[in-house]
């Protein structure tokens, strides 16, 4: 495995960071959750109509989970489009920025060291509790710059969608519910 094994601080903090934000995906983990989708596609060989397909299906559903979304940040250069972990109680358009990956259970990450994204195997814990990333944006950006396009509109047309037929405000609904519920178990412990 390349990259970094959680510290055992991981397990002191009870993943501080899985608790902000999901993990960034590299386009090699992409194409490892759709090989076990049963998708044995080169990516780089697909017309960008069938590569738009594949992906928005992974982003859909992946082994009845949904796990992805796409998210963005800014460059010099504009947007930068790429996929993370999806955020419990989320859709798979990013637009909420900070939230608990759906990937976190009580007992740390549900997924093993081989289905673990890029952007969690190069974030090395610290006991200090400052944990560093290795997958930096810059390395991102150059990652995912061949799927700009076909990221950028699955973002544009359901972002749109979205905000209109009213599914981001269910979504934060939905999570301010599942904060309540969280904090009432731990309250009863």
């Amino acid at each position: 495995m390349d990259g970094f094994m959680p510290g055992e601080e991981c397990q002191s903090c009870r993943g501080k960071c899985c608790r902000e934000h999901g993990c960034s995906l590299s386009p090699k983990d992409m194409e490892q959750a759709l090989i076990r989708e049963g998708l044995c596609v080169s990516l780089s060989q697909l017309e960008e109509e069938e590569l738009y397909k594949v992906i928005l299906g992974l982003l859909q559903k992946e082994c009845g989970r949904e796990l992805y979304a796409i998210d963005r940040f800014g460059s010099a250069h504009g947007s930068v489009f790429y996929l993370r972990m999806r955020h419990k109680c989320h859709t798979f358009i990013g637009v909420d920025a900070m939230g608990e990956c759906i990937a976190l259970t009580p007992e740390g990450c549900s997924l093993n060291e081989k289905q673990r994204p890029k952007g969690g195997r190069f974030l090395k814990s610290s006991p200090d509790g400052y944990c560093e990333q290795y997958y930096t944006q810059e390395m991102m950006e150059i990652d995912w710059g061949p799927y700009k396009k076909v990221l950028s509109a699955i973002w544009q047309q359901y972002e749109a969608l979205f905000q209109n037929d009213g599914t981001f405000d269910r979504c934060e609904e939905d999570w301010f519910a599942y904060m309540r519920s969280e904090r009432e178990r731990m309250g009863n412990r």
